[in-house]
């Protein structure tokens, strides 16, 4: 969703930041897209009896997975950042239906091997309260964890640009 809104703003405002935010988070996207992949399967197979089922859920997910890893793909073989934040914007927009999908893989197609969504805004939680606090304090936590990861590396993107554009002066001024 983040990714979603820098894209946006860079597609509607051209703001840079909100390029180099979006690039931030993509690859700590995959960290946790791929840690939810390995511990799924590591849950699964003595639930299910198999490490890999071709899930509703599962299937999203690794195509998020696979779709976070041409993002990265995408911006590191552009070297103009310009056109580089165009076409993953682009990317991005087509790419969100994917963390959709993801989302909501179960809704859609029922004979998954996964409940049904445990918390839902319009119909009643199916968490026992024993779990439901844990839960969301986890979730808070994942959050903030993403948000302040995203903050770092928005900042380290920021000063490796100008340093790049700093040593390109220098080689033009010698």
């Amino acid at each position: 969703f983040m990714m979603l809104v820098a894209s946006l703003v860079w597609v509607i405002r051209r703001h840079h930041v909100s390029a180099l935010a979006a690039r931030a988070a993509a690859p700590i996207g995959i960290v946790m897209t791929l840690i939810a992949l390995v511990t799924g399967a590591i849950w699964g197979q003595p639930m299910w009896g198999t490490w890999w089922a071709w899930d509703p859920r599962l299937t999203s997910f690794l195509v998020l997975f696979l779709f976070y890893l041409g993002y990265v793909a995408l911006w590191e073989a552009i070297d103009n950042p310009d056109t580089a934040a165009d076409l993953t914007s682009v990317l991005c927009l087509v790419g969100s239906v994917f963390a959709v999908l993801s989302r909501y893989a179960v809704n859609f197609w029922n004979q998954g091997l996964h409940q049904g969504a445990s918390l839902s805004l319009d119909e009643k939680e199916n968490v026992h309260d024993a779990f439901s606090t844990p839960l969301y304090v986890c979730m808070a936590g994942f959050i903030l964890l993403f948000i302040a990861l995203v903050f770092y590396r928005t900042g380290t993107e920021i000063r490796a640009r100008r340093i790049k554009a700093l040593m390109a002066r220098e080689r033009l001024e010698a």
